[in-house]
């Protein structure tokens, strides 16, 4: 009876050993959100292309900012029209996290600046199936409107017209070719040497 009550004891033992060892795995990576940006233009585009500046800033100092970031603001230049995404940002715990795209209006005085404010809105939650953290992006314009997938701001210039020509303006410059010349001088020749063998038959008739 003794013998079976210490190998009872015994395994119970092993099994509250293991269990005291064991570790619950998460998913290790933290989730991250990365925001496309679109410049596009209209109107008469100057040479080179412009650079605009377009911001992103957290709307509180403690948020998780992209890498490169000066302080709650990361700036990114995008050249002409085009469309580039801002760097990743990596989240570590549960929370709403908010932020405000904006484009700073350039020097040009024939461009007209997009001036929309984004507001973007990130919400870290809990995976329903335990392996870790999920990251949901929710971006709105400053006006009523639907989410978008990403920003845009769209830059006017003005439109320049060509001057027309004015088909009555008189042409100046001298147009004629050297062909024309060769042949003017070749009749002049002609016309000498008729004369000269003219004049040399009615002198030897004489």
């Amino acid at each position: 009876m003794k013998r079976w009550m210490s190998v009872i004891l015994g395994t119970v033992m092993a099994v509250m050993c293991m269990m005291t060892m064991t570790v619950p795995a998460f998913a290790a990576e933290n989730p991250g959100v990365s925001i496309p940006v679109t410049v596009s233009l209209s109107g008469t585009l100057p040479k080179p292309a412009e650079d605009f500046t377009i911001k992103l800033r957290a709307d509180n100092a403690s948020y998780p900012m992209p890498e490169g970031s000066v302080g709650d603001i990361y700036t990114m230049t995008i050249t002409g029209a085009d469309t580039k995404n801002f760097p990743t940002i990596t989240y570590n715990r549960v929370g709403v996290y908010t932020y405000t795209i904006y484009q700073v209006a350039g020097n040009n005085k024939k461009c007209t600046y997009d001036d929309t404010v984004y507001a973007l809105t990130v919400y870290i939650t809990n995976a329903e199936d335990g392996s870790g953290l999920e990251a949901t992006a929710v971006l709105y314009p400053d006006s009523e409107g639907n989410k978008l997938p990403g920003a845009e701001f769209d830059n006017e210039y003005e439109t320049v017209k060509p001057t027309p020509t004015d088909p009555d303006t008189p042409k100046t410059g001298d147009e004629s070719t050297p062909v024309l010349y060769a042949v003017l001088i070749a009749v002049s020749l002609g016309v000498i040497v008729c004369l000269f063998l003219t004049r040399k038959s009615q002198k030897a008739e004489e």
